[in-house]
């Protein structure tokens, strides 16, 4: 390249707006499907995990507060199977547990969601795309809703609504860098009828593509 050549290159970049990249930006994404599928590729040739993981919060019952911390392990086998077996669950926050364990991973819910892109917004300091998720079989789920970082793709907030108006929601963090972007913990907070609890979550060591033991996948 001539000096004059270069010369041009760093003018055309000392006119470009602060923390503008050079180059073209790609559009953004106009369907759920792209959305989706966008997600989807971080997971490529994830087929099982297993992590241990120790949740930590309190559940209020009435005029009762327990504070509670137990742990257990997630484990999750392509393409739909996830299961969450804790331990040591204190007896007020059975009901608390048993409700995380039935959520599933971001990895299941376009199976269990017909998910439609409801547009962009700032959602804490990054673009995400809004995603609205409508139960594909009748439950207690009315819909969910997900924030989906609109750069990395990584699902940053899950909110769950119930159908007896009870709300849930799930903060994922993804400060860890495993291969397939897997979280490294989570914040959840839920108020249900008679009871409501908040709890935070952390991941330990995810053992990826390993066999999984098929009976945790059975109900308990």
């Amino acid at each position: 390249m001539t000096r004059r050549a270069l010369v041009a290159v760093a003018l055309a970049g000392a006119f470009l707006p602060a923390g503008a990249a050079a180059g073209p930006t790609a559009p953004p994404l106009t369907t759920s499907q792209q959305v989706l599928a966008a997600i989807q590729r971080t997971w490529n040739g994830l087929r099982s995990y297993s992590v241990p993981l120790t949740m930590k919060g309190s559940v209020k019952v009435g005029f009762i507060s327990l504070p509670f911390t137990m742990s257990g392990t997630e484990y999750y086998q392509a393409p739909d199977k996830q299961a969450l077996r804790m331990r040591d669950v204190p007896k007020l926050a059975q009901q608390f547990a048993n409700q995380v364990g039935s959520l599933g991973l971001p990895e299941t819910w376009p199976k269990t969601y017909a998910i439609a892109l409801k547009g962009r917004e700032l959602h804490g300091k990054h673009l995400a795309y809004v995603l609205v998720g409508v139960p594909r079989a009748s439950g207690n789920v009315k819909n969910v809703t997900l924030w989906v970082n609109a750069q990395s793709f990584a699902i940053n907030d899950v909110e769950f609504a119930y159908q007896n108006g009870a709300r849930l929601h799930l903060t994922l963090l993804h400060h860890n860098k495993n291969a397939y972007r897997l979280p490294a913990g989570a914040q959840i907070d839920a108020k249900f009828p008679g009871y409501g609890g908040s709890a935070t979550i952390e991941y330990g060591t995810y053992a990826t593509n390993v066999p999984i033991d098929p009976s945790v996948f059975k109900k308990q």
